[in-house]
C-alpha cells in the first residue's frame, strides 16, 4: 500500500474542481444583443430630414417653457415679473422677491413673450404705522408714499399692508413718491 497513490484520501492535497462549461445559450444571447445594438446605432444615424440629420442629432432648437399663472419671469433686462391674472406684475425690489417668493425659480424668456401680456400693479412691500391712513412702499431702505388709490383688501399675501411701529417708519428716509400706474 505504500506505493499506491492516495491523493483522494489525503486531506492536504488540493481538490480539483471540474471546469465550468460555457453555456451555448449565453453566447447566442450575447451575439443577439450585439446585433440589436449595431442595428439600433445604424437606424438612429440614418438621415431622416432635409438637412441630413438622423434621430441622434435631432433636438429642439430652443428649450420650450410652459408658462403658467404664478410664474416668475424675466427678459433681457433686470426686471422680474409675476404672471398673475394674465398680467405681468413687476416685483419692485430684491427684498420683495426674497420675502414673498423665496427660492422660486425665475424663468428667462424672450422679450417678445413678455410683450404679449398686459401690465398689472407692481408688487411692493407695503407698510404703515398703527392709526395712520398713509401707506408707503419700502424699497431699498427708503419709504415711498403711495400716490395711487389702494384697495383696502386683497387676497394675495404680497398685496397686504404690513404694520410697523411709527418710530420705525419715522426713521426710514423718504424716497420719491410712487407714481400711479396706468391701467391696461
Amino acid at each position: 500500500m505504500t506505493g499506491q497513490s492516495s491523493s483522494s484520501n489525503d486531506p492536504a492535497a488540493p481538490k480539483l474542481e471540474p471546469a465550468v462549461q460555457p453555456d451555448r445559450n449565453t453566447d447566442r444571447s450575447l451575439g443577439q444583443i450585439l446585433i440589436i445594438l449595431v442595428v439600433m446605432l445604424v437606424l438612429v444615424n440614418i438621415p431622416i430630414n432635409y438637412y441630413g440629420f438622423g434621430l441622434a442629432h435631432l433636438r429642439p432648437a430652443s428649450p420650450s417653457t410652459v408658462i403658467y399663472e404664478g410664474m416668475l419671469l424675466t427678459g433681457s433686462g433686470p426686471e422680474v415679473y409675476l404672471l398673475e391674472d394674465h398680467k405681468l406684475r413687476w416685483v419692485s425690489s430684491p427684498e420683495v422677491l426674497e420675502r414673498h417668493f423665496g427660492r422660486q425659480n425665475i424663468e428667462l424668456v424672450d422679450d417678445t413673450l413678455l410683450e404679449q401680456f398686459g401690465q398689472g400693479q407692481p408688487i411692493r412691500h407695503l407698510i404703515r404705522c398703527q392709526g395712520s391712513p398713509y401707506i408707503y412702499a419700502q424699497e431699498n431702505g427708503l419709504k415711498r408714499s403711495i400716490q395711487e388709490p389702494f384697495p383696502a383688501t386683497r387676497a394675495r399675501p404680497w398685496d397686504k399692508v404690513h404694520r410697523v411701529s411709527c418710530d420705525y417708519l419715522r426713521r426710514l428716509p423718504d424716497g420719491l413718491p410712487v407714481e400711479p400706474q396706468p391701467q391696461s
